[in-house]
């Protein structure tokens, strides 16, 4: 599959990263929902995995807009929450906006491969 990571983390894009290819994806890793947005016009992918808690466009905007632009892309959001608001109360969020599945930082490797997978 062709998968689309969004975070601001380098760490998380690293970890990732390296997951989603020794899996045998074809993965690009973009630092900022900004960019992100910009990839996602450019390119077609078939899953997008995209941090919710970012600095110049968050997760949530990068769902929003792309519902309005491709309905059908397999949208994966993670979150570890912050100081304010709780991991569960932001993940809950982006299911609202149409996140199809939603990861907990820090995850297991299977659980992020199995959020990956449609149906």
């Amino acid at each position: 599959m062709r998968i689309l990571v969004i975070d601001d983390d380098s760490d998380v894009l690293e970890v990732v990263g390296k997951i989603l290819k020794l899996a045998g994806h074809n993965v690009e890793l973009i630092d900022s929902g900004a960019a992100g947005l910009a990839r996602l016009k450019a390119a077609t992918f078939d899953v997008l995995l995209t941090d919710v808690l970012m600095p110049d466009t968050d997760g949530i905007e990068v769902i929003k807009s792309l519902r309005r632009s491709d309905p059908n892309l397999w949208v994966v959001a993670m979150s570890g929450g912050s100081k304010r608001l709780p991991a569960n109360v932001v993940l809950k969020m982006t299911e609202a906006f149409g996140a199809d599945r939603v990861l907990m930082k820090p995850f297991q490797r299977a659980d992020l491969l199995a959020a990956i997978a449609r149906g």
